[in-house]
């Protein structure tokens, strides 16, 4: 298996007696999402904690896709491509000015 999914389930903690056989359910999900949000699910359970409510399959399934930010027009964005870490990118169908991990994780397309 994964080892973020692995991670990710070590701090969810789901309670195996309320949600028998939900693992392989669940790591499939896990792989149907794109990798910037099973980056974002892992951080937010690490962070907070998983709600013991809620089926862990319906968590990784629901959990909203995250956003690139687009650091064009953010007047921190001298200091930041000063640093290399700014690349010019598309994220649907739009060009912006995007980090390097956020490229990565998206998978954008980019000028060079």
């Amino acid at each position: 298996m994964d080892k973020d999914f692995n991670e990710f389930w070590d701090a969810y903690q789901p309670d195996e007696n309320r949600f028998p056989r939900r693992r392989a359910a669940t790591f499939r999900a896990w792989n149907e999402r794109t990798p910037a949000a099973r980056k974002a699910i892992l951080a937010k359970v690490k962070a907070e904690g998983a709600p013991k409510w809620k089926n862990p399959y319906f968590y990784v399934a629901d959990f909203p896709e995250p956003e690139p930010y687009n650091w064009n027009g953010d007047p921190r964005i001298d200091a930041m491509m000063r640093t290399g870490t700014i690349i010019t990118a598309k994220y649907k169908g739009r060009w912006g000015m995007y980090s390097q991990e956020d490229v990565r994780d998206f998978g954008m397309e980019t000028k060079n």
